[in-house]
């Protein structure tokens, strides 16, 4: 019999990596599905390796008396679509929550950084709208570049980045009545100034409102495919390297002010001329697969295991500056052009670099590409690990010289039956 039992709400995607680092103090995890059917993009997981699956289908009462009988230790989600659920199921079962008071903010953006400012934390002007004269108006009083999202959105999809009023009137109508990458319908958009500064994730876990920083990655952003900052790697900062104290102090008092006192969070942060600020948060792990483990001893993930069943533990070690073993980084190919791929030209020399440690072909020859504008479009992804981080830096450089056009032979008048977003 295991010492325990814990709720993982839409355990999917890295988060599923939960199964093994519960099972590593004793205990199993039970998968519980926010929808009956899976979502957008998302990727079945072997339901063997749960103790159970329950699945919510419209009746909370239901799922948490059924939830309540399993007697977990913890209800926490996997992804961004399980936050609210994991919310309402913790605070309903008495467990660790953050409850539910605060829970649209931590999902809807716009609601979000005016939580975030209430607070008296500096954040972005921004306008909630399903209206083009409305948005008009306010992009030219706003007098720059804008950047126009689904309220409540995910992956990067339907990210648009406008630089006239009449750009930004047009994301608009090109993204309302359509789904968003959580399978919602999509009635309003938020419009934000666009911030100019470079961009960092900084990924936490918290008890009892106690914090711990577990590791700040740099962003690499380019142009591409009608897209101005494509996310296509990020690197593991140091702990003692600038400016991660400076985005540290001011993540803390976005958890603070967002509610977010147990389990894991995820904050993207633009360092600007005018000091940190916010561009959206997940009360939830890090999607990507960091390899954090491998780069720093433990990640967000066997952090979250202490935070929920070892509260002693966590609260003794909170706040320990991670340490670098070695230099980590996430990357990913951008595709050009949406068909049939026919090859890739130089996919071995990237596995010749010298920190690839990881290369997984998301799309293979003979199979649909689409030109590459959300996370859920990269053809590739790499994890990249070395001693020596001039070594790292210059194979990043290197893999985007190796991805241009040339890395792809794509039949673009073939039928293409996967929708370009």
């Amino acid at each position: 019999m295991p010492a325990f039992q814990v709720a993982v709400v839409d355990a999917f995607g890295t988060s599923h990596r939960y199964v093994d680092a519960f099972a590593a103090a004793g205990g199993e995890v039970i998968h519980v599905r926010s929808t009956p059917d899976l979502l957008p993009g998302v990727v079945p997981v072997d339901p063997a390796r749960f103790s159970r699956t329950l699945r919510y289908e419209g009746d909370l009462d239901a799922l948490a008396d059924g939830l309540a009988a399993l007697r977990p230790r913890a209800v926490l989600p996997g992804r961004e679509s399980g936050v609210e659920l994991a919310d309402a199921l913790s605070e309903r079962l008495g467990l660790p929550s953050n409850g539910t008071a605060l829970s649209p903010a931590r999902r809807d953006k716009y609601l979000q950084i005016e939580r975030v400012r209430a607070a008296g934390v500096p954040a972005m002007r921004q306008l909630r709208t399903a209206d083009e004269s409305e948005l008009r108006a306010w992009h030219a009083a706003l007098g720059r570049t804008a950047v126009v999202k689904p309220l409540r959105g995910a992956l990067g999809h339907g990210v648009r980045f406008c630089d006239t009023p009449e750009d930004s009137a047009a994301a608009l109508t090109a993204l309302r009545d359509t789904t968003s990458a959580l399978g919602e319908r999509i009635t309003e958009v938020v419009a934000q100034e666009y911030l100019v500064g470079a961009e960092y994730v900084v990924n936490t876990v918290s008890r009892d409102g106690v914090h711990t920083v577990t590791d700040v990655w740099s962003t690499d952003r380019i142009t591409a495919n009608g897209v101005r900052d494509l996310v296509v790697a990020q690197v593991l900062l140091r702990r003692d390297e600038q400016p991660v104290d400076e985005l540290v102090t001011h993540a803390l008092r976005v958890l603070d002010a967002l509610g977010i006192r147990h389990g894991p969070a995820h904050l993207e942060i633009k360092l600007t001329p005018d000091g940190p600020r916010l561009v959206e948060a997940g009360a939830r792990p890090s999607g990507l697969p960091y390899h954090v483990a491998d780069a720093i001893g433990e990640g967000q993930v066997e952090w979250a295991v202490d935070a929920y069943v070892r509260p002693d533990r966590f609260l003794a070690r909170a706040g320990t500056p991670y340490r670098r073993r070695v230099a980590a980084a996430w990357a990913a190919l951008v595709a050009p052009a949406s068909g049939r791929l026919v090859a890739y030209h130089a996919l071995d020399e990237v596995r010749k670099l010298a920190s690839v440690r990881e290369l997984t072909v998301l799309v293979r020859p003979g199979e649909d590409i689409t030109a590459t504008t959300w996370d859920l479009e990269y053809p590739v992804v790499l994890s990249l690990r070395h001693p020596v981080e001039a070594v790292l830096r210059r194979d990043l450089n290197t893999l985007r010289y190796l991805d241009g056009a040339g890395m792809y032979e794509i039949d673009t008048s073939a039928p293409h039956d996967r929708p370009v977003q």
